[in-house]
């Protein structure tokens, strides 16, 4: 969904250690924002855009405690608050109309450092993500350069509610639209879990599917 995205694999001894992507250039599009959340009420919270629109909420503005059991309670409100984004406050990119709506919301909480985060991806229809979110690392990545938090050559450690972590970094510098942004890369690992084959056979009529 991020759009065209360039990998670069680091191998030992034969196998992959981590993957770095280049990602699309990230933006803050809005510091400070509020709407009004159901049975909760008004909400302030940054929306940026690391290849989806992410809603960035500090923890502490929400009164949940950053813990597992409070997971339900996490995703609960999120989903709250991206109905009330899309239906108060819709993010719009500035370069792409079709893209204008929030489905995750990031609900931060401080690590061990300025540059060492945790998050409780929060998305919709309901589950967190395994990872720490590369796009959503990308967001963040753009929200805290925007805010001169992240300085060009630091390293953002992103950790998920599981504990997998991601390091973020800024490649350089660029514009979407008016908005000042970043080109991010993410660096991180995954695991094969499973290979299917795919085939196209010469005499299928409808070798790239259809639309109805």
């Amino acid at each position: 969904p991020a759009g065209l995205v360039t990998v670069d694999v680091r191998v030992e001894n034969s196998k992959a250690k981590n993957v770095t992507i280049t990602n699309v250039p990230s933006f803050l599009l809005a510091q400070d924002q509020e709407v009004e959340v159901k049975d909760f009420g008004r909400l302030k919270y940054d929306i940026a855009y690391g290849g989806n629109f992410y809603a960035i909420v500090p923890v502490d503005r929400v009164g949940i405690e950053f813990k597992r059991e409070n997971g339900a309670k996490f995703l609960d409100l999120g989903l709250r608050i991206s109905d009330a984004i899309n239906e108060q406050n819709r993010p719009v990119h500035p370069e792409n109309k079709d893209i204008a709506i929030c489905h995750h919301v990031d609900f931060i909480a401080p690590g061990n450092n300025a540059l060492h985060w945790k998050n409780a991806m929060a998305i919709y229809p309901g589950w967190f993500d395994r990872s720490p979110c590369g796009t959503g690392t990308s967001a963040r990545l753009a929200q805290m350069h925007a805010l001169g938090q992240f300085k060009d050559e630091d390293v953002l450690i992103n950790e998920s509610w599981i504990g997998s972590v991601f390091e973020g970094r800024v490649k350089e510098r660029t514009k979407v639209g008016s908005y000042s942004a970043i080109v991010p890369t993410i660096t991180g690992r995954a695991w094969i879990m499973g290979e299917s084959n795919w085939v196209l056979d010469s005499t299928d009529p409808f070798p790239e599917g259809f639309l109805v």
